[in-house]
């Protein structure tokens, strides 16, 4: 009778406890079914999210236009590959929808990407052996082109598949790169876009960005939309197209004829400007070294310098100097002065002209032809004063930034301390300014004393729609000198380049007149703060406009340190820049010839000599003024250097390659240009020691050599008294 109570009381408990677990389980259900929780995670909103999915639609980021509606910025597309390795991607599907075979998928994907099999076969391999869902292929599938994915589409392999996105792409390469700048990419949780890194990208990156849609629908396991579920489209919101005052066809003009001097003359920096004059349009603008945008590759200079490189810019200066002085009333062109040395007092220090002995007494007309620094010393400390003139650059807006809408303008530094610094300002020496601040000031001389905002942004326009979101126009932002004085300064500046004694001779158009003014500016060395002395040391510049009554462009150059012998000779890279661009663009705006077409014997071009006579050649080179040197024995001719169709100058030495074994010619007094046009012609190594003209070679003259020989040559400067001198002098200033 115990027992059966025990066995009753036993299966009571058993009962109860089943009871309870029933009651909990249940009670459990009911809640979730009633409030739709557990653990505060609502369960409807768990599953709809699982179901749902969201596509991005991506927005296109607003072209980049120059002013005649060619695209200089645009959007390709671009795909990026990846493959589905798991099965259950198949379902139902009566063929596969995952990657089955990964010999057959690596093999097919290596001859349209030229990649190794068994590099890719190892990546897909080592996304199955890890069960992976599916895999990307990295750099080889990022960013593949319309053509490889269509090749690959062709092929058809099964769970291979794609995501189409765009990639910026400048259509012209290094062309205007510095003021286009480029993107990069930026990467957050709900989109990535990208955005302005450098340059009009940058600077107009807020509007140029558009904003992503979306596609929300619901699907099922395996990834497929489900039927009849709800779709929600938002569509993508462009970006703004810019349109930049730039023209190509003038910014082609001033590329090529920037990169035939960077080859012919290896200079350290080369910047150059193209402006209309009458608006401040910028029309064109180049430095070297620059950057293709779509690669980026060993950049060596992210600076524009026209507008980011303050420098000492030499006798350009010197037209606002002769501007506040004729705007003063003190300048009497035909008042005479001592040239060659001005002094302060018996003890201040001794301001030259460029010709020491100077040219004996001459006018201030005069003065101003042969770009005295004697003549601005006395204008400057006898005439005006110092602070009148401090005024002046003030008014000509030399003491601020331009303004320019542009990223990563500089200013420089007015140095106007003392006597000495002062003087020295009104010549180019001392205080710094950047190109883009010379030739804002300078557009008072087309505007009858008025300065005109610089600008490159013409419009920003909505493509939606074609409505101006932004317009630019002409803005007067000065007027530091009067209608007269200007009238005064073009004549004089037009003596520059017409009269005899004129500084600026190798900058007269063929068919235009023209007006303007040289630098040639000293460099500090970072080092000592010396100024570098010697043949190339030096900034040679030039602003100028044309033509002379009625100004149409108005262009800047400056060429740093290039590889010529002496420093009279580096107005022949800044000449052929400024008369190549100037003539070809006012041609090319159809802008009436105002004078007769004038012959320049200085420069010509190579012809094609292929195989022709060494002496017919020769002979031919030589009436036309031409050194020519031969290397080799051959009778007949098998490249030039320069190369055929190369514009050079007729002091240019001319290099003919026979069709027999090369021979060393006699190198002795030539340049490191002609030296190393001989090793890249030869394809010869080449090592050199010292500068100036060569001096030494390792391999005698007559000798023959070939392309796996090193050529070393030694190579001395010597300087004359007067270089000495001014070295002296220069050290004396800074110390």
């Amino acid at each position: 009778m115990r027992k059966v109570n025990q066995n009753g009381i036993m299966l009571l408990i058993v009962v109860l406890i089943f009871s309870i677990l029933f009651l909990t389980i249940i009670g459990r259900y009911m809640y979730i079914q009633v409030t739709g929780e557990v653990h505060s995670v609502d369960l409807v909103a768990y599953a709809e999210n699982m179901r749902e999915t969201n596509t991005t639609l991506q927005a296109e980021r607003g072209k980049i236009y120059d002013r005649s509606g060619m695209a200089l910025a645009d959007n390709r597309p671009v795909y990026n590959m990846y493959a589905i390795l798991d099965e259950t991607y198949t379902g139902n599907s009566s063929v596969p929808l995952h990657l089955e075979d990964a010999e057959h998928t690596a093999q097919q994907l290596s001859n349209v990407l030229d990649e190794d099999v068994e590099s890719i076969k190892s990546r897909i391999q080592n996304g199955i052996d890890n069960d992976r869902y599916q895999i990307e292929f990295g750099s080889l599938g990022q960013g593949l082109s319309e053509a490889e994915y269509e090749a690959i589409e062709e092929l058809e392999l099964p769970g291979i598949y794609f995501e189409q996105t765009l990639q910026r792409y400048y259509p012209n390469g290094l062309y205007a790169s510095q003021i286009i700048g480029y993107t990069g990419y930026t990467d957050d949780e709900e989109q990535t876009q990208a955005r302005g890194a450098y340059g009009i990208e940058l600077e107009f990156d807020e509007y140029l960005t558009g904003k992503d849609g979306f596609i929300n629908y619901q699907r099922d396991s395996y990834g497929h939309q489900l039927r009849n579920a709800e779709e929600t489209v938002q569509s993508p919101e462009d970006g703004f197209d810019i349109h930049l005052t730039i023209d190509q066809k003038i910014q082609s003009f001033l590329e090529d004829a920037l990169t035939t001097v960077e080859e012919a003359y290896s200079p350290e920096r080369i910047m150059a400007g193209v402006m209309d004059p009458n608006t401040g349009e910028i029309l064109a603008m180049s430095n070297r070294p620059t950057f293709d945008p779509n690669t980026r590759d060993n950049i060596e200079n992210w600076y524009n310098d026209m507008i980011s490189s303050p420098f000492e810019p030499g006798s350009t200066m010197k037209i606002f100097t002769l501007a506040a002085a004729i705007e003063e009333g003190v300048y009497n062109g035909n008042e005479t002065f001592q040239s060659g040395q001005f002094q302060i007092n018996e003890h201040s220090r001794t301001i030259n002209d460029h010709d020491r002995d100077g040219w004996g007494e001459i006018t201030f007309d005069e003065g101003i032809l042969r770009s005295s620094n004697v003549a601005m010393a006395e204008l400057l400390w006898d005439k005006m004063g110092p602070e009148t003139y401090l005024e002046y650059l003030e008014d000509f807006h030399l003491d601020r930034m331009t303004g320019v809408d542009l990223t990563g303008e500089r200013i420089g530094t007015i140095s106007y301390g003392g006597p000495w610094e002062q003087i020295t300002t009104a010549y180019g020496q001392g205080s710094t300014f950047t190109p883009m601040q010379i030739m804002k000031a300078a557009t008072a001389l087309a505007n009858d004393g008025e300065i005109v905002q610089p600008y490159v942004l013409s419009n920003i326009q909505d493509p939606n729609n074609g409505q101006l979101v932004e317009q630019k126009d002409r803005e007067v932002v000065g007027d530091p000198i009067s209608p007269d004085t200007v009238e005064q300064i073009k004549d004089l500046l037009g003596q520059t380049v017409t009269e005899e004694e004129g500084t600026a001779n190798a900058f007269a158009l063929d068919q235009y007149t023209t007006f303007g003014k040289t630098g040639t500016a000293s460099i500090p060395d970072p080092e000592t703060g010396l100024y570098m002395s010697g043949g190339p040391n030096y900034y040679f510049s030039f602003v100028g406009m044309a033509p002379q009554d009625d100004p149409q462009l108005l262009m800047f150059v400056a060429v740093k340190q290039p590889d010529v012998d002496y420093r009279y000779q580096g107005s022949e890279t800044t000449s052929y820049i400024y008369r190549t661009v100037m003539e070809n663009s006012l041609h090319y705006l159809d802008v009436s010839p105002d004078q007769e077409n004038i012959t320049h014997t200085d420069e010509t071009t190579i012809n094609d000599y292929s195989g022709q006579s060494v002496e017919n050649v020769t002979s031919e080179l030589s009436e036309l003024g031409f050194p020519v040197d031969v290397i080799g024995e051959g009778n007949t001719v098998e490249s030039t250097w320069p190369t055929s169709g190369s514009q050079v100058f007729t002091n240019q030495r001319v290099l003919l390659r026979t069709d027999d074994q090369m021979t060393m010619p006699d190198l002795t007094g030539w340049t490191l240009r002609d030296v190393i046009a001989l090793s890249r012609m030869t394809n010869i190594d080449l090592d050199y020691i010292g500068s100036g003209l060569v001096i030494d070679q390792n391999i005698e003259a007559g000798n023959t050599f070939s392309e796996d020989r090193r050529l070393v040559v030694e190579l001395s400067e010597e300087r004359n008294d007067s270089e000495e001198d001014e070295e002296e002098e220069d050290e004396e200033y800074f110390e």
